[in-house]
Order: C-alpha cells, then sequence, then structure tokens
C-alpha cells in the first residue's frame, strides 16, 4: 500500500503524526483529496473535519479550526489554528457551546458577540458531528 506521513499540529501540541493513505481536507474552497504522489500545494483550511485513511485503511477524524495545509513530496503537514482527534472530543461540552452559540444568535445575553456565536456555532457543530462519528 501506498503510504505518506500527516502530522497536524495545533498551537498547543502535535495532533497527530502518522502514515496514512488519504486525506480528505476542509479546504478553504471546497474539501480536497490527497494521495500518495499528489502535486505539490500549499492551501487554506476553513473550520472543518478532516478525515484520514491510515495505513491499515481504518477511518479516522480530526476537527480543525481553520488554518494551513502544505502537501509536498511524501508528507502533508497540516499547521491548525486549533484541532482535536474526534476521539478526544467532548461531546457534552460541544453540545453546551452550540447552546450557547444559538443563545447568542438569537439576541439573549452571552459573553459571545455574533461574529463569535456564529464561528463557535460552526466549530461546535463540527466537533458535535465529529464525536458522534467515531
Amino acid at each position: 500500500m501506498s503510504s505518506f506521513t500527516l502530522s497536524v499540529v495545533a498551537p498547543d501540541r502535535k495532533v497527530v503524526e502518522t502514515e496514512v493513505s488519504s486525506v480528505i481536507a476542509p479546504g478553504s474552497e471546497g474539501y480536497l483529496g490527497v494521495q500518495k504522489g499528489h502535486v505539490p500545494v500549499i492551501v487554506s483550511l476553513k473550520p472543518g473535519i478532516l478525515e484520514f485513511k491510515d495505513t491499515s485503511n481504518l477511518n479516522h477524524s480530526v476537527v480543525v479550526d481553520g488554518g494551513f495545509m502544505e502537501v509536498s513530496g511524501e508528507q502533508v503537514i497540516v499547521i491548525a489554528e486549533g484541532a482535536a482527534l474526534a476521539n478526544e472530543i467532548d461531546l457534552r461540552e460541544a453540545e453546551q457551546e452550540l447552546d450557547e452559540a444559538r443563545r447568542a444568535l438569537r439576541g439573549e445575553s452571552s459573553r459571545l458577540s455574533l461574529h463569535e456565536a456564529a464561528e463557535a456555532m460552526d466549530r461546535a457543530m463540527n466537533r458535535i458531528k465529529a464525536a458522534r462519528q467515531k
């Protein structure tokens, strides 16, 4: 099986470093699939779910809060604004974040501005989706 290295790095830690057979990432212009031998490219990432298959053909998900992805040679490097593996996500906490964002968007009392609430809602929905897929 043809593989390459995937590294996902967040400001606080290295989230993933493993050999993979494919990656699907949330590019700012749409989802982007990568396999070994992909043309070198640097793309900006929007918040979403990055999926990858390991060398055993098992699927994994990482929630990314935006960032950049570099595809070059035998590796893919993701520099994310924030990231978490699906199995690390606390579903109850993500649901609470979603509820708070919805309250703010309805104009109820909240610590979030409308812009922050929209971003928090998107982030929480990605986390909930990933956590439920694990």
